[in-house]
């Protein structure tokens, strides 16, 4: 049997909750930790990015009392519990008895979060935080990946990541590149002024930002959001489930629609 406080102290080791109340001081909004408390138990742990009625009903199907997602099961403030989008797969998780926990900036940021998973994903090496929140955990990384096309990049994007909906701009070759898990188009920006850096990976850009970036000469490859956080979000559920070394089931469920 595995404590549900036993669960976020092993949570916490990967990416602690302290890492989300940084980011919010620097001004960003988050909702990471424990969203819905149905008992004390977490025996069977169901990841997904997003909390949907699809993803309830996979954790009842296979028994799971406890549901871990990246974006925050409660995000904009709720103003009634009627049965509507934005709270059915709330309501039917409380029914269920089904505890829900959020891992979101914490996650994105930590040292081997998202956003590095991301990066080394992409084949970097050598990665470098390019925000630094603390001495070891931040958001954005520079890399070097093997000198190449930017058509055998975005292939080599593509299979590793599994998908085929990203968008590409650019014809430098590939050599430095810098990436942002999630909405970080605003953050790729600091990257017009590094000379080092050929091409930057990103999601969520606005065409504005888009426009600058190709207007100082960068490759600019557009992830979709889900795409570029549920490999990282992976690699987070296999951190955790070897932590928990079988004191609890884990399993992963992909919301294929958006890959």
């Amino acid at each position: 049997m595995c404590k549900l406080s036993n669960l976020m102290t092993v949570l916490q080791e990967i990416a602690p909750l302290s890492l989300s109340q940084k980011m919010i001081e620097k001004g960003d909004y988050d909702n990471s930790g424990l969203i819905i408390e149905s008992s004390d138990t977490a025996d069977k742990i169901l990841f997904s990015l997003d909390l949907s009625v699809e993803v309830v009903e996979r954790a009842k199907e296979l028994g799971c009392d406890t549901i871990i997602t990246h974006h925050p099961a409660i995000y904009a403030p709720i103003k009634n519990l009627s049965v509507n989008d934005q709270t059915k797969a709330l309501i039917l998780a409380i029914q269920n008895r089904i505890s829900v926990i959020s891992m979101h900036l914490n996650l994105d940021i930590a040292s081997a979060g998202i956003d590095h998973s991301l990066a080394l994903g992409l084949g970097g090496r050598d990665i470098k935080i390019l925000d630094l929140i603390d001495g070891e955990h931040g958001y954005g990384r520079v890399s070097t990946v093997d000198k190449q096309s930017l058509v055998q990049f975005v292939e080599k994007v593509e299979r590793t990541f599994e998908t085929r909906k990203l968008v590409y701009y650019g014809n430098r070759e590939v050599n430095k590149i810098a990436s942002f898990c999630g909405s970080g188009g605003s953050q790729a920006l600091q990257c017009c002024d590094n000379d080092e850096v050929d091409t930057v990976i990103t999601s969520d850009l606005a065409h504005h930002h888009l426009k600058e970036l190709i207007e100082n000469d960068k490759n600019v490859v557009i992830l979709p959001h889900y795409v570029s956080e549920q490999y990282g979000f992976n690699k987070f559920y296999q951190a955790v489930s070897e932590k928990l070394n079988g004191k609890a089931q884990t399993f992963y469920f992909v919301d294929n629609r958006f890959m």
